[in-house]
């Protein structure tokens, strides 16, 4: 016990305390910004989201068990390089694409703050958090992520109190990475920009993040869906009511990822059965089943106490996210440590396009019964249905595992 509640101070409360900061700081940005600009900076968040997913190409997935297991400090040192190079080309590539969506989508006059925001939240796919998990420090996190965030974020919201810009915002949030990430290779590394590795270690690296690099992109689909797709729906409010509740959304699966981050590496010491995948599963459900009564209850007040009056989401938007946040908590260790561990990545992918077909089949007759509310429905049918993929691949992996 006195292992798992290190693990949870160490991986859990700290990252968790950086990510939920936004939620009061973005408070002094709402404020300061028109309807219109919230609805833009939503935006370009959700869409650079998936930018997030696809630049991380599975590394968040797959990156921390090829660390820990690495035989010594030359291959993980190495393989941080070909990951870093690997995702700074995709980075590259998506980005200019997903900026062009953001602007096309995001309301007259707020295409700067929606491209901005989008490249600020695309940034975030070369986090090294996941080379701190699979070394097993979370000091590194500490130092080169969840402090540098929240200078960063609190400077960013400073400078938009004083001069009523938003644009500083994701500006100060692009500087923050890029600063911290420098920092980060100088101290540990001692180089400022890693070596070139070659490309037989790029296509090796492609072919190892490859399975997870599809989950990451499937799950990114789904979670940048909501915001833009409600621009469609022309219904008053629609788009800033939306876009609140999808951000304390957002936020609230940090929560998801902490505990999940906390649990790996213990879990996995005791491999994929047992009291500790039990005690994990148990975790994940009761944070599921806690967060989604929070969202669904509190969720309307919360939003208009961080962020304003003004922008304040309703009820019927936030009841959707709020089954959607227990699926995706209950999903978690299932394939965080029982199918990516065993090398079933592809059940996980599978189980993702299932979901995803699905919720988007589910969108057209919710939102026809009930308008934009339905968008977040149609999310929590495509986390329900992975999760029930989820759960048969389990149950078959176990069941040819005991066969054989």
């Amino acid at each position: 016990m006195k292992i798992l509640l290190g693990r949870l101070a160490g991986f859990g409360s700290l990252p968790l305390l950086a990510s939920l900061a936004p939620l009061l700081l973005l408070g002094v940005v709402s404020r300061a910004s028109t309807l219109d600009q919230w609805a833009g900076l939503n935006i370009g968040q959700a869409i650079g989201s998936f930018a997030t997913a696809v630049t991380m190409f599975g590394w968040q997935v797959v990156g921390p068990p090829i660390v820990a297991l690495a035989p010594s400090d030359r291959r993980r040192r190495m393989t941080y390089a070909a990951s870093w190079w690997l995702r700074l080309g995709v980075f590259a590539v998506v980005t200019p694409a997903a900026v062009a969506l953001s602007v096309v989508t995001s309301p007259g006059g707020t295409g700067a703050l929606a491209a901005l925001m989008c490249v600020a939240a695309a940034l975030s796919g070369m986090s090294m958090t996941w080379y701190a998990i699979g070394v097993g420090r979370a000091r590194l996190i500490t130092a080169f992520e969840v402090v540098p965030r929240m200078l960063a974020l609190a400077v960013g919201a400073g400078l938009v109190a004083a001069t009523g810009e938003p644009l500083w915002y994701p500006a100060c949030i692009v500087a923050g990475i890029v600063v911290a990430l420098g920092m980060f290779h100088r101290r540990y590394f001692s180089w400022t920009i890693p070596p070139w590795p070659g490309t037989d270690a790029l296509r090796s690296a492609v072919r190892s993040s490859a399975p997870g690099a599809g989950v990451l992109m499937l799950a990114g689909v789904r979670s940048a869906a909501p915001v833009p797709a409600a621009t469609v729906v022309h219904a008053p409010g629609s788009v800033v009511f939306l876009a609140s509740a999808d951000r304390l959304y957002r936020y609230s699966l940090f929560s998801v990822s902490a505990l999940g981050d906390a649990l790996q590496n213990w879990v996995l010491e005791q491999g994929t059965r047992g009291r500790r995948q039990r005690v994990a599963l148990l975790l994940h459900g009761i944070l599921g089943a806690g967060g989604a009564l929070g969202l669904a209850l509190l969720g309307p007040w919360t939003t208009g106490v961080l962020w304003g009056a003004h922008v304040a989401s309703t009820p019927e938007f936030l009841r959707g996210y709020a089954a959607a946040f227990f699926f995706v908590s209950v999903g978690t260790p299932l394939v965080r440590n029982v199918l990516v561990p065993r090398a079933r990545t592809g059940y996980v992918l599978v189980s993702d396009a299932a979901g995803l077909v699905c919720g988007a089949v589910a969108a057209f007759p919710l939102v026809a019964a009930v308008g934009a509310p339905g968008i977040p429905w149609a999310l929590a049918v495509a986390e329900g249905v992975s999760v029930i993929g989820y759960v048969s691949a389990v149950i078959a992996v176990r069941r040819v595992s005991d066969g054989g």
